[in-house]
C-alpha cells in the first residue's frame, strides 16, 4: 500500500513539474513577435543609454533618481507595445525558454543599434564639415 502512495506521489510530482514547465514555455498573452520584440528591446536599450548619459554623479542620489526616471521612461515604451511590466516579464521568460529566438532578437537589435549609431556619426561628421 505504501508503495502505491509513493508511486502516486512521484507521478503527481512529475506531472506538476511538466505542467509548470509547459506553462512557462507557453506563449504569453499579449504576444510580441520577433520583430516587435526586437523593436521593443532596441527602444529599451536606447532609453537606458539616455538614462546612463544623464546620470547623477552623487552615488547616494544616483539609485533613487535612476529608479524614478526609469519608471517615467519605461512605462510609455511598454504602452506603445500594448503591454505592462508584468507582461514584459512574461515575454522575457518565454523568449528565455527559447534561447535561439532570443539570440536572434538580440542580434537584430544590435544591428539596429549599430545602424542608428552609424547614422548619427555620419550626421555629426556632415555637421562638422559644414
Amino acid at each position: 500500500m505504501e508503495r502505491r502512495s509513493r508511486i502516486s506521489l512521484l507521478g503527481l510530482c512529475v506531472f506538476s513539474v511538466l505542467a509548470v514547465s509547459c506553462h512557462y514555455g507557453g506563449r504569453p498573452d499579449p504576444f510580441l513577435n520577433k520583430d516587435e520584440m526586437c523593436q521593443l528591446l532596441t527602444e529599451i536599450r536606447l532609453t537606458e543609454a539616455r538614462l546612463y548619459n544623464h546620470r547623477e554623479t552623487d552615488a547616494a542620489v544616483y539609485t533613487q533618481v535612476m529608479t524614478e526616471r526609469a519608471k517615467d521612461v519605461y512605462v510609455p515604451i511598454f504602452q506603445k507595445y500594448g503591454i505592462n511590466y508584468e507582461q514584459y516579464q512574461a515575454l522575457m521568460r518565454y523568449y528565455m525558454a527559447h534561447p535561439e529566438k532570443l539570440e536572434a532578437i538580440y542580434e537584430e537589435s544590435a544591428r539596429s543599434l549599430k545602424a542608428l549609431l552609424d547614422e548619427k556619426r555620419a550626421a555629426d561628421s556632415i555637421a562638422k564639415a559644414s
